[in-house]
C-alpha cells in the first residue's frame, strides 16, 4: 500500500479525521515526508488541514462530518439529521459519549465536527477556545431531581443539570459523576440524597417508584459546529431533518431507539417531557451565559 493509500486508509478507520502528529505516528513516517504527501493529497482535494489550538494541525477527508451526541432522549431528530447529511454527500459518523464535558472537548479539540451538548458547556469551552459557533437549538426539559431534593445532589460536571439542580436547590452539595448510569449507581447506593439527570432515565426511575421533580423547561443542549465547518449548510440541513421529524416522530424515536438500544415504551413516553424547537431561545443562552461565566470563575 503506498502512502498516500495508507494515509486515507488510516483517516477513514477513524471517522474521517486525525491530528497529523498522530498520523505521523501512526505511518512512521518523517515529518517532511509526511508534510510533503499531505500537501499532494490538498492538492488532489482530497484532504484538508486545519490549524485547531495552537501550532496543532488536524487533517480531515473532505466532506466527512463527525457528530457527537450524549446518550439522552433528547435527540431523535439527529437520526433524520445524519441521513440527510449522508445524502448531502459526507461520510458521515455518528458518536454517543456519556457527558457534555467529554463531548465538547472533542469539537474544540477537533475530532467531531458537529456536536449537541448542554449550552452551559458550550459557551464555557467557547469563551476559552472561541472556536466553535452555536447555531441551532434542540429541545427544551427533560431534566429534573430524583430523590430528595437537597443535600448531596449528583450531577454530571459543568452542565445543564448542574446548573439547574443548584438554581432548583442553591444549598445543594454537588456531587460529580461520570455519566448516567454511574449517577444511578450513586443513588442505589444511597452515596447522594438525589441525582440530577435527564431523560429516558427519570422515566425509567419513577417507573419503578422514585419521587420524580422536574425541572422548567429550558434549553439543555444546542447544536454546535467547530469553525471552518459549512455554517449555513448545515444549519439548512439540521431544519430540514428537524421538520421531517416534527412531522413523522413516531418513525424517527423507533430507529432512535434502536440506535441507542433503548427500550422504545419508556422512549416514548420520555420524550412527552421534551419541547422540541430547534431555534435558540435568547433568554435561555443569556441566563446559560452567566452560568458558563461563573463555571470558568469557580
Amino acid at each position: 500500500m503506498s502512502s498516500k493509500h495508507l494515509i486515507l486508509s488510516l483517516l477513514k478507520e477513524n471517522g474521517g479525521s486525525l491530528p497529523q502528529s498522530e498520523l505521523r505516528e501512526l505511518t512512521k513516517l518523517s515529518k517532511s515526508r509526511l508534510s510533503e504527501i499531505l500537501s499532494e493529497l490538498e492538492k488532489e482535494g482530497l484532504i484538508t488541514r486545519q490549524r485547531i489550538m495552537g501550532k496543532n494541525l488536524n487533517v480531515s477527508l473532505n466532506n466527512s462530518l463527525r457528530i457527537g451526541i450524549i446518550e439522552a432522549a433528547e435527540y431523535p431528530f439527529i437520526i433524520p439529521f445524519y441521513k440527510m447529511v449522508k445524502n448531502a454527500g459526507f461520510n458521515t459518523e455518528l458518536r454517543v459519549y456519556s457527558d457534555g464535558v467529554s463531548l465538547t472537548r472533542d469539537l474544540v479539540l477537533g475530532k467531531l465536527d458537529v456536536g449537541m451538548s448542554p449550552v452551559v458547556t458550550q459557551l464555557f469551552f467557547k469563551n476559552i477556545f472561541n472556536n466553535i459557533e452555536i447555531i441551532a437549538g434542540g429541545a427544551k426539559g427533560g431534566g429534573g431531581i430524583v430523590g430528595e431534593q437537597c443535600g448531596k445532589v449528583g450531577s454530571t460536571f459543568m452542565s445543564s443539570m448542574e446548573a439547574w439542580a443548584l438554581d432548583y436547590c442553591e444549598e445543594a452539595d454537588i456531587v460529580h459523576v461520570k455519566g448516567p448510569k454511574d449517577l444511578m449507581r450513586k443513588l442505589e447506593r444511597k452515596e447522594v440524597n438525589s441525582i440530577a439527570i435527564w431523560e429516558p432515565y427519570l422515566t425509567s426511575l419513577r417507573n419503578i417508584g422514585f419521587k420524580v421533580e422536574y425541572f422548567d423547561h429550558e434549553h439543555c443542549c444546542t447544536l454546535a459546529v467547530r469553525k471552518g465547518i459549512n455554517e449555513e449548510k448545515i444549519k439548512m440541513i439540521y431544519e430540514e431533518s428537524f421538520s421531517s421529524f416534527l412531522s413523522s416522530k413516531e418513525r424517527w424515536l423507533r430507529d432512535y431507539a434502536y440506535f441507542l438500544n433503548f427500550d422504545y415504551s419508556i422512549l416514548s413516553q420520555a420524550v412527552v417531557n421534551y419541547e422540541f424547537e430547534s431555534y435558540l431561545d435568547n433568554k435561555d443562552m443569556e441566563k446559560m451565559r452567566k452560568v458558563s461565566i461563573s463555571f470558568k470563575d469557580s
